[in-house]
C-alpha cells in the first residue's frame, strides 16, 4: 500500500507564498508611477499638477505671488480658471477692512476714471423742478471676480497619513485575511498582494469623502466650488488618482 504524502507539499506552498508576501512592498497614495486603482484597473502616473496639489493638502503650504504684487483669487464661479485680463473693464477696489478685489460692472467700462464736470458758461434751461432721474450705480451692479492677495496660506489638510493612522486597525485586518486566504484557499502571494492594494485605496478613497475628517473651506472657497462642504473633492481628479504599486515580486 502506498501512501501519497499531500500534507508536505501543500505546507511547503504556504510557506513559499507566506515568505513572498512578506518580501512584497505595497506603494499607496498618489504617485508619479504607472499603478491600480480601487478596481484593480490600470492607472497611469498622475500629472505633475495632481502630485502638487496633493503635496500641498497632506502637507499645507503658503503660496506667494512671483513675478507680480497679487495672487488673484477666483470669488466668482465665471472666474476660476481666468485671470483679471480676460475680463474687459475690470476694476479694482478696496474695502475700509483693506481687501483688494477685482471688478466688472455693466454701469463702468474700465480706464482711467471719470473726470469732472467743469463750469459752463451756458445759461442754464429754465424748467420747473422734478423728480430726479440721474441713475445711481447700486451695489448689486459690482460683480466681485478676484479678491487680489500678497499671499495663502493652505491649511495641511492630511489624507495619506491621517487615511492610514484611522484606519490601520482595518488594515490589519486586511492583511491577516489575505494570509488566511493563502492559507486556507490556495491563492498566491500576487494575488494577496492586490486584494491589499486595492482595499487600502478604497479606504482612502473612502477616508477623503468625509468632509469631517478635514478643516473645512474658507467663504471665500465656498463660494466657487460645486462641493462646499469638501475640502477636498471639486474634480475628483485627485481622489481618483490614488493608486497602488507594488515590488518585490519578482
Amino acid at each position: 500500500m502506498t501512501i501519497e504524502d499531500n500534507v508536505t507539499p501543500e505546507l511547503e506552498r504556504i510557506q513559499r507564498e507566506l515568505k513572498k508576501l512578506s518580501e512584497v512592498q505595497i506603494h499607496i497614495g498618489i504617485q508619479g508611477e504607472n499603478g491600480y486603482g480601487a478596481g484593480g484597473e490600470g492607472r497611469e502616473g498622475a500629472p505633475a499638477d495632481i502630485m502638487t496639489i496633493a503635496n500641498v493638502h497632506e502637507f499645507g503650504a503658503t503660496i506667494k505671488a512671483k513675478n507680480v504684487k497679487y495672487l488673484a483669487i477666483p470669488i466668482a464661479k465665471k472666474s476660476i480658471g481666468k485671470s483679471p485680463m480676460d475680463f474687459e473693464g475690470l476694476f479694482f477696489l478696496r474695502t475700509a477692512e483693506g481687501y483688494l478685489f477685482g471688478c466688472i460692472s455693466k454701469e463702468r467700462k474700465g480706464g482711467a476714471p471719470r473726470q469732472t464736470a467743469q463750469p459752463s458758461d451756458k445759461e442754464p434751461d429754465k424748467k420747473k423742478p422734478g423728480k430726479d432721474k440721474t441713475k445711481r450705480k447700486k451695489q448689486d451692479d459690482i460683480e466681485f471676480l478676484f479678491i487680489l492677495m500678497e499671499s495663502v496660506n493652505i491649511p495641511e489638510r492630511s489624507f495619506i497619513r491621517a487615511g492610514y493612522d484611522n484606519n490601520q486597525k482595518a488594515m490589519e485586518e486586511i492583511a491577516a485575511e489575505a494570509v488566511y486566504l493563502i492559507i486556507l484557499y490556495g491563492e498566491t502571494a500576487e494575488t494577496a498582494a492586490n486584494r491589499i492594494g486595492m482595499k487600502v485605496v478604497g479606504m482612502i478613497q473612502e477616508y477623503i469623502n468625509q468632509p469631517f475628517n478635514f478643516k473645512a473651506k474658507g467663504k471665500i472657497t465656498k463660494a466657487t466650488t460645486n462641493w462646499p462642504d469638501n475640502p477636498l473633492i471639486e474634480t475628483g481628479r485627485l481622489r481618483n488618482s490614488i493608486t497602488y504599486r507594488i515590488e518585490g515580486l519578482e
